[in-house]
């Protein structure tokens, strides 16, 4: 256990990228909506009109402005930290376990983020000027336990995905991740080619619940997909 608390501490002392790059996007996502949803209410819009708020709840910046960083963090995660990590006496499978840990409780923290700022926002009447940044539809329609949940699942999904094609870039170099990448992409074009006629029912089909598996499922497959490549990945 010692070994894996080594790993997950190792990761952890890189704080610039661990805390401050995911408040710094949250920061930059806030004052972003703040400047459209000013923009769109000098053109006359009514705050107070129930098409507006049903328009201003469907904003997706947050969700959209997160994924690129948290993937590229799994990736360098994996890709940077690893060899270090082996030449310092740590095995693969502490090495994975300790990362899972690090990934658990930065998601933890972006959740909690997230949290706060949901609360900030419901209590300044969305932050002043009828904004709506967190309480969306998509993040939970301003319930704070939907939202760290639906934050904390995403996060960690991202990160250990990031740590998936950081561990095939380690295991097989740089073609690795394009093919792996490439594959995923046939297999969700295909995917969407056989539920076309049905998409509809689909998407009514999907529920909160449903997307918690699924998301599980994914995270399983990436952690999965990581100890396989980096079974017999060697130190470069």
């Amino acid at each position: 256990m010692n070994r894996i608390t080594r790993v997950t501490r190792f990761h952890l002392v890189k704080r610039l990228e661990f805390f401050v790059v995911p408040l710094s996007i949250l920061l930059l996502v806030l004052a972003v909506s703040i400047i459209v949803a000013l923009a769109i209410q000098r053109t006359g819009a009514d705050t107070s009109s129930p098409d507006y708020i049903a328009g201003a709840k469907q904003n997706m910046a947050i969700i959209w402005s997160m994924p690129g960083f948290l993937i590229y963090y799994g990736v360098q995660a994996v890709a940077t930290s690893y060899p270090l990590a082996l030449s310092l006496g740590t095995t693969r499978r502490n090495f994975i376990l300790g990362t899972f840990i690090a990934n658990a409780i930065q998601s933890a923290f972006v959740a909690i983020l997230l949290v706060a700022m949901l609360g900030l926002e419901l209590v300044t009447n969305h932050w002043f000027m009828s904004v709506y940044v967190l309480d969306t539809f998509l993040m939970g329609d301003g319930n704070p336990i939907t939202l760290f949940i639906t934050a904390f699942i995403g996060v960690l999904v991202c990160l250990t995905l990031g740590g998936f094609f950081g561990a095939v870039w380690v295991r097989f170099g740089p073609k690795g991740p394009m093919v792996v990448g490439l594959a995923l992409g046939l297999l969700l074009a295909l995917t969407v080619l056989i539920i076309a006629p049905r998409i509809g029912e689909v998407f009514a089909a999907i529920t909160s619940a449903k997307m918690t598996i699924a998301a599980a499922v994914v995270l399983v497959l990436a952690l999965g997909g990581t100890w396989f490549a980096m079974r017999r990945a060697s130190v470069r």
